[in-house]
C-alpha cells in the first residue's frame, strides 16, 4: 500500500462502510469507512467485524454491545418531536451522534455531538413522510424519514440502508422548500457580486453573501451556479462544498476543483 495513515480507531469504535475498493489484502477487502466526527478514510477489512456477513470482512460482531445514547421514547414509542412536524415542515433532525438542520435555501447541514459542521447537503425533494437530501461531492444520498423515525444512506445509485435511528425532530421557522436544481438567490442587500477574469480568459462572477453562516454562489464562463460554504480561513476568505474551493483576499480569486487551479482577478 502506497497511502499514509490518516488516523487510528479504538477497539469497539463504531464505523460505517461507505463503499468497497475492490481491493484485496490477504483475502481481506479495503473498503472506504466513516468514523467518529464525520471523518472518512480506508480500512483493511481484516480488522474489523460487521453487524451482518459481509464478503471481505472478518467476522460478524455478534453479542458485542453497540456504543450509542438510547433512543428517547414517549409513550406509545412515538418520536419524540414537535406537535405537527412531517416530512412537509420539518427543519432539525436529531440522532444520538449529532444533528441534520435545515439552514434555509434548500441547504442543510450536518454536524457532530459537539456542534460541529462535518458534511454539507443540498434538498432535491419531500413527501409527508421524508425530506431527500444530496451531497454532490461525495456523491451521496440521504432520507430522513420521519415515518420510521429512521435515516437512511446510499452511495451513488446504491441501494438505501439504516444509518441512524432519529430521536427528535422539529419544525422549520418560515420554511420555503427550494426548487430542485435551482441555486436559491440571496435577499437584496444580503449580498455584494464581483466580476473576475480567469486564466484563459474565462468570466467568473461572485456573489459574496454575508447572512446566516455566509456562503458564495459563483459561476464560470457561464456554467451552472454553484454554491460554496464559507469555512475557517488563516487569511482572506474560504468558501468549499468539499469538491470545489475558493480562496478569495483582495482582488485575487483562486478557484479548486477536480479539472486543475483557476487564477482570477477581479475586473477593473
Amino acid at each position: 500500500m502506497q497511502y499514509g495513515q490518516s488516523g487510528s480507531l479504538r477497539q469497539g469504535d463504531a464505523i460505517l462502510i461507505l463503499s468497497g475498493t475492490g481491493v484485496m489484502m490477504n483475502g481481506y477487502e479495503w473498503f472506504q469507512v466513516r468514523y467518529r466526527n464525520g471523518q472518512t478514510g480506508y480500512h483493511w477489512g481484516g480488522l474489523f467485524c460487521s453487524e451482518r456477513p459481509y464478503p471481505g470482512i472478518y467476522e460478524v460482531c455478534g453479542g458485542r454491545p453497540q456504543v450509542q445514547n438510547p433512543v428517547p421514547q414517549q409513550p406509545g414509542g412515538q418520536l419524540s418531536a414537535a406537535p405537527g412536524v412531517n416530512g412537509q415542515n420539518v427543519g432539525v433532525v436529531r440522532h444520538s451522534g449529532g444533528s441534520f438542520t435545515n439552514v434555509g435555501n434548500g441547504q442543510w447541514q450536518e454536524a457532530d455531538v459537539y456542534g460541529t459542521v462535518n458534511f454539507y447537503f443540498q434538498e432535491f425533494g419531500r413527501d409527508d413522510w421524508s425530506v431527500y437530501l444530496h451531497d454532490a461531492s461525495r456523491n451521496v444520498t440521504l432520507q430522513l424519514d420521519l415515518h420510521r423515525r429512521m435515516i437512511l444512506y446510499a452511495q451513488g445509485n446504491g441501494p438505501r440502508s439504516d444509518l441512524y435511528q432519529i430521536t427528535d425532530a422539529f419544525p422549520a421557522r418560515n420554511y420555503q422548500p427550494a426548487a430542485a436544481g435551482n441555486v436559491a438567490q440571496p435577499a437584496a442587500g444580503d449580498s455584494i457580486t464581483v466580476q473576475y477574469t480567469c486564466t484563459e480568459g474565462l468570466p467568473l462572477t461572485a456573489t459574496y453573501v454575508q447572512s446566516g453562516n455566509g456562503h458564495l454562489i459563483y459561476t464560470i464562463d457561464g456554467h451552472t451556479p454553484r454554491r460554496l460554504e464559507q469555512v475557517v480561513s488563516g487569511s482572506g476568505a474560504r468558501y468549499t462544498d468539499g469538491q470545489y474551493t475558493v480562496h478569495s483576499k483582495g482582488r485575487q480569486l483562486l478557484l479548486q476543483s477536480p479539472s486543475g487551479i483557476d487564477n482570477c482577478y477581479e475586473n477593473q
